[in-house]
């Protein structure tokens, strides 16, 4: 078996060993290193990636978390609204009922039933009394029917 060819040639073996070609300049000599690979630990003054992603997912899931909070507000906010203005509707139309119901009691048709029904009847003739202009004398009474008694009705 023949050894094994690498890819250099020997000094002296073939015709070409000395020279250099113009193509590809001569491979430098081999000196002593100072520099060496460190294998397990980043480069001084660089982060690891990994926290920078995981800060990154925190400030992301943060940013999220408040907007979902925000929108929860905003909804519960909007549901207190229209239970509020449900109510006021409510209320708008008990003040209208109740106004209507006012209405209608003070109304002089009503007024005038509610009178008979009480016992009360129109007056044979109504008699006024009038202060006198000067505080020494006594008031007049005055009688009158109630169909030629102006203004309204004794009041």
């Amino acid at each position: 078996m023949s050894p094994p060819r690498t890819g250099t040639a020997s000094a002296g073996a073939g015709p070409r060993a000395g020279i250099a070609s113009p193509r590809r300049p001569a491979p430098a000599p081999d000196r002593p290193r100072h520099l060496e690979v460190v294998r397990g630990r980043p480069a001084p003054g660089r982060r690891p990636p990994r926290a920078l992603v995981l800060a990154a997912i925190g400030v992301t899931a943060g940013v999220v978390l408040v907007i979902v909070v925000a929108r929860v507000l905003v909804g519960q906010g909007g549901f207190a609204e229209s239970g509020i203005e449900g109510r006021m509707r409510t209320a708008r139309q008990e003040v209208e009922r109740l106004e209507m119901e006012v209405a209608q009691l003070r109304a002089p048709q009503r007024i005038s039933q509610r009178a008979i029904e009480l016992g009360l009847v129109v007056p044979d003739h109504v008699v006024f009394l009038t202060p006198s202009p000067s505080p020494s004398s006594a008031p007049t009474a005055h009688a009158s029917s109630p169909a030629s008694s102006p203004g309204r009705g004794g009041r």
